[in-house]
């Protein structure tokens, strides 16, 4: 049987598996980046270079480990101040690669020396005053017509700010899945549940992305229900991950569990941060799970 390579459309994960292994029919999200496409008559653009990644992540209020956008995928950002005072930042895209991942940000500029709404950029100033609420929309900018994939963060001062990102995917108009997944901080750990069946078409995912400046090694330790190491991947794209990097998969690609219970356990190297976020894609539905900050004592 040929290995004709099947890509996944889900929301907040892009994940290419093999129909050897898996037989479902969904459409995929391209798991490799796009070159960058936009439109001439949009030359306006803000870049990274305004935004450079640093290893103090003091600043960073708030990180989303997944972002998709084109090939009938939007993604909205709801941003939350619900501090006393106003909240000033800004929203910053990044590709797979940590390259600027552009996009038309459809949102009224905080400013007048701000990016139009439409025009290709990978990053937007944000303004919220407290108790306020931004929508900023992610979405495929001018001749865009593959689906490119990375993470955002938001830098900030003043106010608190809370957010998620919701997926859309939209398909000859019709609104096909929706998901969302809160904002999250950078962590050195994380755990997260795992219950994968074959038999239901049920899978565990993951995506990490790297927001620091230097490279950070990452390793995967696999649990059973009693607790007990079965497992410890060391991937050579996740060593290193390097600065500004993301990377998306299913657990049972590299460690062939399709039917396993238990945990995998995210440990980045002493002292280093990322961003991760998980979900389950049970019969091509799917639903965001938890990620846990924390591991067992006898975890290393």
């Amino acid at each position: 049987m040929g290995e004709n390579r099947l890509l996944f459309r889900s929301p907040a994960i892009c994940l290419t598996v093999t129909a050897a292994l898996l037989s479902l029919q969904i459409p995929g999200i391209l798991a490799l980046p796009l070159e960058e496409e936009t439109s001439a008559a949009a030359p306006l653009t803000r870049s990274l270079q305004d935004s450079p990644l640093s290893n103090n992540l003091d600043s960073v209020t708030a990180l989303f480990a997944q972002v998709a956008v084109g090939g009938g995928y939007t993604t909205i950002f709801a941003l939350l101040n619900t501090g006393d005072t106003d909240l000033n930042g800004r929203l910053v895209l990044t590709d797979t690669e940590g390259n600027p991942m552009k996009v038309a940000l459809s949102s009224p500029p905080a400013d007048p020396g701000d990016i139009p709404p439409g025009a290709p950029a990978d990053s937007m100033n944000i303004l919220i005053p407290r108790g306020g609420t931004r929508f900023i929309a992610a979405e495929p900018p001018g001749a865009l017509t593959g689906t490119r994939t990375g993470w955002a963060r938001v830098e900030s001062t003043g106010g608190r700010l809370g957010g998620a990102a919701t997926f859309q995917f939209v398909e000859a108009g019709e609104l096909k899945t929706i998901a969302g997944v809160l904002a999250a901080d950078a962590v050195e750990v994380a755990t997260i549940p795992v219950n994968n069946d074959d038999i239901r078409n049920r899978y565990t995912g993951y995506a990490i992305a790297n927001p620091s400046a230097t490279d950070i090694n990452i390793k995967i330790v696999v649990l059973d229900e009693s607790g007990s190491t079965v497992e410890t991947l060391i991937l050579p794209s996740l060593n290193p991950l390097g600065p500004g990097k993301q990377i998306a998969r299913f657990l049972h690609q590299d460690s062939q569990r399709l039917k396993f219970k238990g945990s995998m356990v995210l440990l980045a190297d002493t002292g280093k941060r990322v961003s991760v976020v998980a979900l389950v894609l049970e019969q091509g539905l799917l639903t965001a799970i938890p990620v846990i900050p924390a591991k067992a004592p006898h975890v290393n």
